[in-house]
C-alpha cells in the first residue's frame, strides 16, 4: 500500500453477543436501582422512618416532600431540609450482617459521608437527626434499651458534624421522659420520648427541653452557620410523633423555622442543592435556530419538500382542483331533479327515468375511479365501456349487455322491468368500482 493510499479502514462492527451483554447489563442496573429504592422505602415506613412526618405536616398545609436525589433541588426553594442521619460512623464503610443477629445488632443502616453532610447544612436551614436505633428496632418493631445504638459512636458522628469535641450525650433515667416546649403562641406543649437520648454540646441553645435535659436545639458551626439538632428521632419518627404533644411541637418549629417554603426530608447520600443564579446563562441567537438548517439537516429539509411537493401534485392529478362551494349542485338545482323524476314517474315513463339514472350512475362510478378532474372523460355510456374493456375486460360482456338492456327499454316501461335493469347496472358498476 503506498503512502497516498488513504482508503478508510473498515468499521469494526458490534457482534450480537455485545448488544446481549449490554441489554443485561442495562437490566442488572435498573435491577439494582429498584431493589435499592424498595430498601430505602421500607426504612421510611418502618418504626424508625419519617413517613408519617410528611404526611402529618401535609395535613397541615405545609409542602414537604422526600427526596432521594438524583436531579438537583434549587436552595432558594428550600425552607428547611430534615436531614435523618442512619449512620452512626460517618466516612466509614459499614460491615455488612451476614446472620439474623448481625442483622439485629447493626449499628448503621447504610453508609454516609460529612462533607456532603456539612455542605448541606452550609446551603440552607437543616434540621440534622441523630440515630438511635440498631437496625433490630426496625426489624422487630420492638424499642428495648438493648437496641439503643452505642453511646460513643453517636457522640463521635456528632462531634463530626457539629466540628467540636464538647459534645456529651445521655439517656433519661425513666422509661418515658418528658421535655418542655413553648410555642409561638407562648403555649407550653410537652414532649414524650421513650428511652430519651439528650445532649449537650458546646453553642447550642435549647428549643424541646432544657440546657441539662435537650433533645432539640439550635448550634452555631465554628464558621457561624446555625444547625438544627435532634438527638432524640422519637420526637418525630413513625414511632414517637403520636406520643404527647410530639406532632404539635415539631409542626409549629418547622412552621416558623421553613417561612411557608417547602420541607425536604433528605435521604440522599449527596449534595444535590443548586442555586438558579449559579447555571450559566446563555444567549439565545438566531445562529441557534440557523443550525437545523445546516447538513446534516439540509437533506432532511430538502427530502420533506420534495415529498410535499409529490403528495400535492398527486392530489391535484387525481382529484383535480378544488370545486368552489357556489359551483356545486344547490338546492334547487337537486328539488328540480327530484321533481323532474317525480313527474316521470307519474306520467308512467319508468324507461326513460331508468336512462338518466343509467347516465348519471356511470359518472359517479366514474368519478370513484379515476377522480373528478378526469370522471368527464369516460363518464359518457361508449367512453365507459371502452374503458372497462381496457381495465377490467372479464366485466365487458356483462356491462355492454346491462347498458343496451336499458337503452332498449321503451319510454313507457313497467316498473318490474325499469328496477331489474337497474339492479343489473348496479351489481356491474359495484364489481368494477371494487375490482372483484
Amino acid at each position: 500500500m503506498s503512502q497516498f493510499d488513504h482508503t478508510p479502514a473498515a468499521r469494526p462492527r458490534i457482534g450480537a453477543d455485545k448488544i446481549i451483554l449490554g441489554a443485561l447489563a442495562i437490566l442488572m442496573i435498573g435491577a439494582f436501582f429498584y431493589v435499592s429504592s424498595q430498601r430505602q422505602q421500607q426504612l421510611r415506613t418502618s418504626p424508625t422512618g419519617l413517613n408519617g412526618l410528611q404526611v402529618w405536616l401535609a395535613s397541615e398545609g405545609q409542602t414537604a416532600r422526600n427526596f432521594s436525589g438524583s436531579w438537583p433541588l434549587n436552595i432558594d426553594e428550600v425552607g428547611l431540609l430534615v436531614l435523618p442521619i442512619y449512620d452512626t460512623a460517618l466516612d466509614e464503610a459499614r460491615t455488612l450482617a451476614r446472620s439474623k443477629e448481625d442483622w439485629i445488632t447493626q449499628q448503621d443502616e447504610y453508609d454516609l459521608d460529612t462533607a456532603p453532610i456539612l455542605e448541606k447544612i452550609a446551603d440552607v436551614p437543616t434540621l440534622l437527626v441523630l440515630p438511635k436505633w440498631r437496625s433490630g428496632m426496625r426489624l422487630t418493631g420492638l424499642a428495648h434499651p438493648l437496641l439503643l445504638a452505642e453511646q460513643t459512636r453517636l457522640q463521635d458522628t456528632l462531634k463530626a458534624v457539629l466540628q467540636t469535641d464538647d459534645v456529651r450525650l445521655d439517656y433519661g433515667r425513666t422509661p418515658f421522659s418528658t421535655f418542655p416546649y413553648q410555642t409561638t403562641a407562648q403555649d407550653p406543649l410537652s414532649a414524650t420520648v421513650y428511652a430519651a437520648q439528650m445532649f449537650t454540646a458546646k453553642g447550642c441553645k435549647p428549643i424541646v427541653g432544657t440546657a441539662k435535659t435537650m433533645i432539640l436545639g439550635a448550634c452555631e458551626l465554628p464558621s457561624g452557620t446555625e444547625v438544627f439538632v435532634l438527638s432524640d428521632p422519637d420526637l418525630i419518627n413513625n414511632h414517637g410523633l403520636a406520643l404527647g404533644d410530639n406532632a404539635f411541637i415539631i409542626n409549629d418549629f418547622i412552621a416558623q423555622t421553613a417561612n411557608d417554603q417547602q420541607i425536604i426530608i433528605d435521604y440522599s447520600r449527596k449534595s444535590w442543592l443548586t442555586r438558579d443564579s449559579d447555571q450559566p446563562q446563555r444567549e439565545r441567537t438566531w445562529a441557534d435556530l440557523k443550525r437545523f438548517l445546516e447538513p446534516p439537516f439540509t437533506l432532511m429539509w430538502v427530502g420533506l419538500a420534495i415529498a410535499v411537493a409529490l403528495v400535492l401534485w398527486r392530489a391535484a392529478m387525481r382529484f383535480g382542483p378544488l370545486i368552489a362551494t357556489g359551483s356545486g349542485l344547490g338546492a334547487s338545482k337537486l328539488m328540480a331533479i327530484g321533481a323532474r323524476a317525480r313527474l316521470m314517474r307519474l306520467a308512467g315513463r319508468d324507461g326513460a327515468l331508468v336512462s338518466d339514472y343509467g347516465k348519471a350512475r356511470l359518472a359517479a362510478t366514474a368519478t370513484a375511479l379515476v377522480g373528478a378532474a378526469h370522471a368527464n372523460h369516460i363518464s359518457h355510456p361508449d367512453t365507459f365501456l371502452a374503458y372497462t374493456q381496457r381495465r377490467h375486460p372479464k366485466h365487458a360482456p356483462a356491462l355492454t349487455k346491462a347498458l343496451n338492456t336499458i337503452s332498449a327499454l321503451p319510454p313507457s316501461a313497467s316498473a318490474t322491468h325499469a328496477m331489474a335493469a337497474v339492479a343489473s347496472l348496479d351489481s356491474i358498476l359495484e364489481q368494477i368500482t371494487h375490482d372483484t
